[in-house]
């Protein structure tokens, strides 16, 4: 039975993997705000024939984006004159990331539960399209799950520490599954301590090259405090004022908001708690942003997610489009995830469950304090979900 499950993982993974492929040349590219942005960031990269951030930018950017998603771009850019290339590389990488879940949840887990985590992995219309936009979410879940692959599947823990940090220069969110992965490995410092290293070392080695190029040590977005200062104060005035001060450079400006920021949360602690309800809300309440992959039209329209928000799923009931429905199914298959993954707990054994749930409460717990509350940043905890939602299956619905 074993066997069994293990080859018929591998073709499913090959199917999953060829799909992505065919709605990448079927849909085409999907232009999300923050990809056009990665596009343009990237464009001006190879103009001045430097990595993304280019030195002579410094002062002129607002906030530092994510620089490995940018110099992907630019690198494609730069080799093809196109990003097609890279959308086909990341249609592939989602495949591969899928190999990488069913083998780290088989290893925390078993071979039954691996199987069916798998099958919800291939089976959410939100894990297709992907592949289509230039955005982060993509290749920082490759790197990451490669990382977990390295780390708990093969052992090697200094590798793995080093591909978290890869993955944190596509997304600065990789301190929530080193952090779950040493929870996971409480006492075991040994591996810990590799862990740790090879983290270190990535970290050493981008800031380091940033640094000898433009004098800056930087490895990771430095995005974070500006948003939190304009989601969660009353200072967009002084926040704009940071932006346009062109004598500083994207670190100070970075410093400055942060300062901003914790000078409003000495004075209102009780208003910055009070978001957090909100926060937890607009993070969990939907999944369809990946919906707008299917959408006709799409490079067309002016505000691109309105087709498939849930505010626009309401008013319209129940005449819907073909991409309403794919997106109505698609959100009543996030709501059981979630849901099963919940009733998990009842099952809760440390081997099964600590990993997943550790990343899920690291996860939620940096939005809430740091964040400010989108849907599209659930999106790395989704795979774990899913891990949960599959030890509950195993239980009480698909026994072995």
């Amino acid at each position: 039975m074993q066997n069994r499950h293990h080859q018929l993982s591998i073709w499913l993974i090959v199917v999953f993997t060829v799909l992505q492929l065919v709605i990448l040349f079927t849909f085409g590219y999907t232009p999300y705000p923050d990809s056009e942005g990665y596009l343009l960031f990237a464009n001006d990269a190879v103009l001045h024939s430097e990595p993304y951030p280019v030195t002579v930018c410094l002062n002129q950017y607002d906030f530092l984006w994510n620089i490995g998603a940018i110099n992907s771009v630019a690198f494609s850019l730069y080799l093809f004159h196109s990003y097609v290339p890279l959308l086909v590389l990341y249609s592939l990488m989602k495949g591969v990331t899928a190999w990488f879940f069913y083998g780290v949840t088989k290893k925390i887990t078993n071979q039954h539960i691996a199987f069916i985590a798998l099958i919800l992995y291939i089976i959410y219309p939100a894990n297709y399209g992907e592949g289509t936009s230039l955005l982060s979410e993509l290749p920082f879940m490759f790197f990451i799950m490669m990382g977990l692959y390295f780390s708990l599947v093969r052992n090697w823990f200094f590798l793995g520490g080093m591909m978290l940090a890869v993955a944190n220069w596509f997304r600065p969110m990789a301190i929530v599954f080193l952090l779950a992965l040493l929870i996971y490995y409480l006492l075991k410092w040994q591996k810990s301590g590799r862990l740790f290293i090879g983290y270190l070392t990535v970290i050493i080695i981008l800031g380091s090259l940033s640094y000898y190029r433009t004098g800056l040590f930087l490895y990771q977005a430095k995005s974070g405090w500006m948003a939190l200062t304009d989601y969660s104060t009353c200072h967009s005035p002084e926040s704009m004022q940071i932006k346009e001060r062109t004598d500083w450079n994207v670190a100070q400006k970075d410093s400055a908001w942060r300062s901003l920021f914790f000078d409003w949360l000495k004075d209102h602690p009780k208003e910055y708690i009070s978001q957090m309800p909100r926060k937890l809300v607009n993070t969990y309440v939907s999944d369809n942003v990946n919906m707008c992959t299917f959408i006709p039209d799409k490079a067309e329209k002016e505000y691109m997610y309105e087709e498939v928000s849930l505010g626009t799923l309401i008013r319209c009931f129940p005449h819907y489009s073909p991409v309403q429905w794919l997106t109505l199914l698609n959100l009543f298959i996030y709501y059981v995830f979630l849901a099963m993954a919940f009733a998990s707990l009842f099952y809760f054994k440390k081997e099964n469950c600590l990993f997943a749930i550790s990343v899920i409460v690291l996860g939620t717990l940096m939005l809430l304090f740091v964040g400010h509350g989108e849907a599209r940043f659930h999106i790395p905890f989704m795979p774990f979900i899913m891990m949960l939602s599959a030890v509950f299956s195993s239980q009480t619905i698909w026994k072995e």
